[in-house]
């Protein structure tokens, strides 16, 4: 069985459209050939719709067995062929990692996939801003797109405006995270903003991201005042009454995050892949390269550029796939 965790990452964005088609048919063809099911996970995030118009995606589309979403609202090529697996949390996770104490008023933004999605917004606009005692920390990898505006903002600030702006270690992240007092994330578009996110909310802290119908869903999952929705651009005074109304929401100990824990999600995610590999071998339903095929194709020649996942299912690894032996126990 192999789950796609980001099919563009297998295709290599970027390239022809040819160049696509035939990596997609490689795969396929690589799959066929060894009755090898393949499962997808579809993120919720805007270019969805866009991205499946690209042959090379529908070439993987019709090859998939089950589509996996992480939430009710996320579309699919095939409903008839999606299960949802919720996103898992981090509380056991990071048991005994080293926190730091809240910082009263202190809003990081953080992002380590692009971080001036999160970031931009926040520096321009906070120099003006009225909430008093009030400190912008930025953390996350490098986004040339702030190399001038990350240094703007502290010369315009130095005692309340400062960065981190570099590769954080899961043991980092807790540090700053556990300091803040809101965390502002660019929204729900890759798998590094869904670990953000959940890293936040398992440490107990309160996140801003923009609105959409995913987090809108997961705001009202969670439970009042832990994940509030930006309905509009970053300005001084949206930030201001946004800061205002999560002080006064009136909120829960902890967000709600049941049904999250790994060993629930784990669980979930392998019944789906023994099941899709167990149809793939008994019910004769195997995936179909199509026309143009590339039969000599080696899976590892297609992938070998990926970094190896995590092999724990629910823990939604940062690679682009996960492979996993059809002939594994139901333990695995």
């Amino acid at each position: 069985m192999v789950h796609l965790l980001d099919a563009a990452q297998v295709l290599r964005k970027g390239r022809t459209g040819a160049q696509r088609r035939a990596a997609a048919h490689a795969l396929v063809a690589t799959l066929a050939e060894h009755r090898i099911a393949l499962v997808q996970t579809v993120l919720p995030v805007a270019g969805y719709a866009l991205d499946r118009r690209d042959e090379s995606h529908r070439i993987l589309d019709r090859a998939t067995t089950v589509f996996i979403t992480l939430d009710e609202t996320t579309v699919t090529p095939d409903p008839g062929r999606t299960t949802v697996i919720p996103h898992v949390h981090y509380r056991d996770r990071f048991l005994g990692f080293p926190v730091t104490t809240q910082v009263p008023g202190r809003l990081l933004c953080l992002s380590r996939t692009g971080l001036s999605r999160a970031a931009a917004g926040p520096l321009k606009v906070f120099s003006v801003m009225d909430t008093p005692g009030v400190s912008l920390r930025v953390v996350g990898d490098a986004d040339p797109d702030l190399d001038e505006l990350i240094p703007r903002a502290v010369r315009r600030n130095p005692d309340s405006v400062s960065a981190a702006v570099e590769h954080l270690s899961d043991a980092e992240l807790v540090r700053e995270l556990s300091a803040a007092e809101l965390v502002m994330l660019p929204g729900i578009n890759t798998f590094a903003d869904l670990t953000a996110l959940f890293m936040a909310l398992s440490l107990d802290r309160p996140v801003v991201v923009p609105r959409s119908t995913t987090a809108s869903l997961l705001a009202d999952q969670v439970g009042p005042g832990w994940v509030t929705c930006l309905p509009g651009p970053v300005t001084a005074e949206l930030l201001d009454a946004t800061i205002r109304t999560v002080r006064e929401q009136v909120r829960t100990p902890r967000p709600d995050l049941d049904g999250r824990d790994p060993e629930t999600v784990a669980e979930q995610y392998a019944t789906v892949f023994h099941r899709a590999a167990e149809r793939v071998r008994t019910d004769g339903q195997a995936v179909l390269a199509g026309e143009d095929t590339l039969p000599d194709t080696l899976l590892g020649h297609l992938l070998g550029h990926q970094e190896t996942p995590s092999r724990h299912p629910g823990s939604l690894p940062s690679g682009a796939w996960t492979f996993l032996s059809s002939d594994r126990d139901s333990s695995a």
